[in-house]
């Protein structure tokens, strides 16, 4: 009986140690636990806990909700009332004024329309001003002389020739013109080669040469009457 009651009091006095292992073993296992979350922090600067990115979802949810909503809001507001133009035709009567006032606007927050009339054109009109000369190329042509002006006639889509010599052969071209060129007459005429030739200048670039008399005609100044 001793050994038995022995027994049974070395087992309720164990009791107690046993609850003060596994409260130290369960203390030991959380500060383990907390250690390994300490460690990935400082690994990794850029660790959240699942609570934080449960809080940061349900954060950028209620903000796109929010933005949402103000862009609906907005796009229902009533749009701007569209202004219509006012069209008014004015008609203008002898004696009439330059300027005609319109008819007073309606009642649409819209600025007065005035129509401004072209004066009218007096039927006596005249332009005056100095006389230009008219400058006519004879069908009939006038003869060819020393101090007259010519121009180059009939080569069509040609031009002609103006040489250093009245020849056709033993010459060079020196340069070319084309219809409508003038010329002062300056010498000649010389017969060559079958042509009449007469020595020009150019006015303008004061160069000389030979043309032959068939693609030349005077040039008639005069008031075109």
């Amino acid at each position: 009986m001793a050994e038995g009651s022995k027994d049974v009091s070395a087992s309720q006095a164990g009791e107690a140690p046993g609850d003060d292992a596994f409260q130290a073993a369960r203390a030991q296992f959380a500060a383990r636990r907390a250690y390994k979350r300490a460690l990935r922090r400082a690994r990794n600067p850029l660790y959240f806990s699942a609570r934080s990115l449960v809080l940061l979802l349900i954060l950028v949810i209620v903000a796109s909700a929010t933005m949402l909503a103000l862009v609906y809001a907005l796009r229902r507001e009533p749009a701007a009332r569209r202004m219509e133009p006012i069209i008014q035709i004015a008609t203008s009567a002898t004696g009439a004024s330059d300027s005609v006032p319109a008819a007073p606007p309606e009642a649409t927050g819209l600025p007065a329309v005035q129509v401004i009339l072209a004066a009218e054109t007096p039927a006596n009109l005249v332009l005056e001003g100095p006389a230009i000369p008219t400058v006519i190329i004879t069908n009939t042509p006038i003869p060819l002389s020393v101090g007259a002006q010519a121009a180059v006639y009939g080569v069509g889509v040609d031009k002609l020739n103006i040489r250093n010599r009245p020849s056709l052969t033993d010459s060079q071209v020196l340069f070319r013109e084309e219809a409508g060129k003038r010329f002062d007459v300056i010498g000649g005429p010389q017969e060559a080669d079958g042509y009449t030739w007469w020595q020009v200048r150019d006015p303008q670039f004061q160069v000389e040469g030979w043309a032959v008399a068939n693609y030349l005609r005077t040039i008639s100044e005069g008031t075109g009457q």
